[in-house]
């Protein structure tokens, strides 16, 4: 029995096709970035975003709904343009940065709506409480770097824009400075980044080549940057 068994179970491994691994895609920290937007009494509206923040990127291009996707952003680099203002937002009344320095966002199921752009539901972690959060993502280009830009080898870069809105009494974030002048609760994302396939690096690429991390490699000086 066994005999006639392992033929076939042979034959069919064989033939079956092989998934590949979701690839890991570093984030090109000099083009990336983490806005927010929220009503300021009905008036103009608050504007800022997270200066500093890092990523694992998982991208299967077979089956995107496998991708997995976790950020870490550093709570203090809240930055809206105005010091006080941000002095205000790590203190207790809000992001109480001495006792929650990061937040965290981990990915869970993806829904691919078209060939370029789905949703992504995720656990966001803030204040110590984790609540859900909705993402709309759009692949706004797939291509590689341009041949004119010097010791960046075609690079191939993925480029994304996401958006979403959250509720920040969800986090137990829930200070109001007074009555009848409210900062708002619910928060507008505004997310673009690019993706850049650094594992397609050849070894004998020059030292210059820092499309994965342009402008955060220490000494580094690019362009028109003396």
């Amino acid at each position: 029995m066994l005999k006639t068994f392992l033929p076939p179970l042979i034959a069919l491994c064989v033939a079956a096709p092989a998934f590949a691994e979701p690839q890991e895609w570093t984030l090109d920290q000099g083009h990336a970035h983490l806005g927010w937007e929220i009503d300021h009494m009905d008036l103009s509206r608050t504007v800022g975003r997270f200066d500093r923040f890092t990523g694992t990127f998982l991208i299967d291009e077979d089956m995107p709904e496998n991708s997995q996707i976790s950020v870490v952003v550093d709570a203090a680099s809240v930055n809206s343009n105005h010091v006080g203002r941000d002095n205000h937002i790590r203190n207790a009344d809000y992001m109480n940065v001495p006792a929650f320095p990061t937040v965290t966002f981990t990915s869970g199921q993806i829904t691919m709506l078209s060939e370029k752009a789905g949703t992504m539901e995720g656990t966001l972690s803030m204040l110590g409480v984790e609540a859900p959060v909705l993402l709309e993502f759009t692949l706004v280009t797939d291509r590689a770097y341009p041949d004119f830009i010097p010791n960046y080898n075609e690079i191939r870069t993925l480029s994304f824009e996401a958006t979403g809105t959250i509720n920040r009494t969800d986090w137990g974030m829930d200070f109001i400075a007074f009555p009848n002048s409210p900062t708002g609760t619910e928060i507008d994302l505004d997310i673009h980044f690019d993706l850049v396939d650094c594992a397609g690096l050849p070894e004998d690429a020059a030292a210059t080549n820092v499309p994965c991390n342009w402008g955060y490699v220490y000494g580094f000086k690019g362009p028109n940057e003396g």
